[in-house]
């Protein structure tokens, strides 16, 4: 049986996924950059990576500041991001996708 997600974490993955469409309009050798920041932003515990279901507040801050953060990025003249050599390290072979040209 399927666990039922409730309406934050529905919220939560709907960000995420939106994030990772935004990476595939953005140009080709620029992808790995944009995923390692995408990832860093959603994993890392003092940007709200690790935070307990129960911390309904904080998780609600740190949706808002991911959709003012894509608003921000997905217009197509943003076309890279700097990331730090750490972001780089934690993405390191999972790639995969990102660096794929889009189906035509």
């Amino acid at each position: 049986m399927a666990r039922r997600i409730t309406g934050l974490q529905r919220q939560v993955l709907h960000t995420y996924k939106r994030a990772l469409k935004m990476i595939t309009t953005k140009p080709l050798h620029t992808r790995p950059m944009w995923f390692a920041f995408v990832s860093h932003q959603f994993r890392s515990p003092s940007l709200g990576g690790g935070l307990r279901k129960k911390d309904v507040g904080a998780i609600e801050y740190y949706l808002r500041r991911a959709d003012k953060m894509l608003d921000a990025y997905e217009p197509p003249s943003t076309t890279s991001v700097g990331v730090t050599e750490e972001m780089r390290r934690s993405v390191q072979g999972q790639l995969g996708w990102v660096c794929r040209r889009p189906k035509e």
